[in-house]
């Protein structure tokens, strides 16, 4: 059954959680590669020096140096002292010197110096400069961001994961080192796509899958096609289908055991059963992360084995989630598998958790019974990822 919060309608927007967690994510590469800049080493060079028990004691002796207590002083007080004595003499090489001293360069800007007030005289220095340059980087957009965000640090949850599978579907066309088109049993044992008994379209190698605006379409529509259906009792045998229809799997190029399996999925209105599902080897387990079929959404899990496999079935109303993009994910760990609907949780089953690595589906077939109308239909996916726990070590 779905959670209460479900019943109610209780849903994030889809837009609104996407956009939370790609900011997320952008906002961890931003950390990242401000921590690794230029910029910030030499901030924290600057704040090392300026905050240096060193540094202090310097700028203390700068404000508190006294043109009297200078070495220029004394030697301006003995070149006048001798300038009186020598009245009319001729002049003696210590005053010759002195007068030399005192008419240079060097001896004006030291007096200047020395004889301006303790603040201005400190700002004429290196370290005024030095300490400025940390204060107006310390108040930086970017320095404040950097240490407010080190402080809260809310990237723990998704350093804890690695992305193992990223699909875009940015292409015109299917990327086949990923996908392949049919069930991945036709394939194996007989090199061809096949449809179930309560199939009424055919799953094509390929025609019914089509790209626009970076979105893969699985379309479900009227087309004569002889295809093959298995049947208990007789297995494969051929028929003829007047619809067709489409399956993406990763059963060939990507497995995994444990982890988060998440797409962005626009489920089409109308009759077709649409589905974002997962399997092993064999038919069982089977999960359907989630499925729209008569009006419903499913989140379904299969498990067992024999002819009476067990099973956990929830449903919830589908109008809702027809014609509008969400965000379906299961979470799936050693003991337990969480589905969610934009990032809300929407079943947990502890029982029958699966423990060998299964792969990606997405189809789209008319079933015995469906109404026709509404066809041609497209269930369209934007994107799809798989995450994986990193390695302890």
């Amino acid at each position: 059954m779905a959670s209460l919060s479900f019943l109610l309608g209780m849903v994030p927007g889809t837009e609104k959680v996407e956009t939370a967690d790609d900011q997320l994510r952008a906002d961890l590469q931003t950390y990242k590669d401000y921590e690794k800049s230029d910029e910030l080493k030499h901030y924290l060079e600057l704040e090392k020096e300026v905050t240096s028990s060193g540094f202090v004691l310097k700028k203390k002796k700068i404000k508190k140096e006294k043109y009297k207590a200078s070495e220029a002083f004394r030697k301006e007080e003995r070149y006048n002292k001798l300038t009186k004595r020598s009245k009319g003499e001729e002049k003696s090489a210590e005053l010759t010197e002195l007068e030399e001293y005192i008419n240079s360069e060097e001896f004006i800007k030291q007096k200047q110096y020395l004889i301006m007030k303790p603040a201005e005289r400190y700002e004429t220095t290196e370290e005024y400069q030095k300490e400025i340059e940390y204060q107006t980087l310390k108040k930086s957009e970017e320095v404040i961001w950097y240490y407010k965000t080190k402080k809260k640090y809310p990237f723990k949850e998704i350093e804890r994961w690695d992305l193992t599978f990223d699909e875009k579907f940015n292409g015109s066309k299917l990327d086949t080192s990923k996908w392949m088109t049919r069930y991945f049993w036709g394939d194996k044992t007989m090199d061809s796509s096949f449809v179930l008994p309560d199939d009424m379209s055919f799953i094509t190698d390929g025609d019914n899958i089509e790209f626009y605006d970076n979105k893969a379409r699985i379309v479900t529509k009227a087309g004569s096609v002889e295809g093959i259906v298995w049947r208990a009792g007789q297995g494969f045998v051929s028929e003829d289908f007047d619809y067709t229809s489409g399956l993406i799997s990763t059963a060939k190029s990507f497995r995994q055991k444990y982890g988060v399996f998440k797409a962005k999925i626009k489920m089409a209105g109308g009759s077709v059963a649409q589905a974002f599902w997962m399997v092993s080897e064999t038919m069982l387990p089977h999960i359907d992360i989630a499925r729209f079929e008569n009006g419903k959404l499913h989140s379904d899990f299969f498990w067992g084995k024999g002819n009476t496999p067990q099973k956990s079935v929830s449903k919830t109303g589908g109008a809702k989630y027809a014609d509008e993009y969400y965000i379906f994910t299961l979470e799936w760990s050693p003991n337990k598998l969480v589905w969610k609907i934009n990032d809300k949780v929407f079943k947990t089953q502890i029982s029958g958790v699966p423990q060998e690595e299964m792969y990606i589906n997405f189809s789209s077939n008319l079933k015995k019974g469906a109404s026709e109308s509404g066809l041609p239909s497209a269930m369209e996916i934007d994107w799809v990822r798989v995450y994986k726990l990193k390695e302890k070590g």
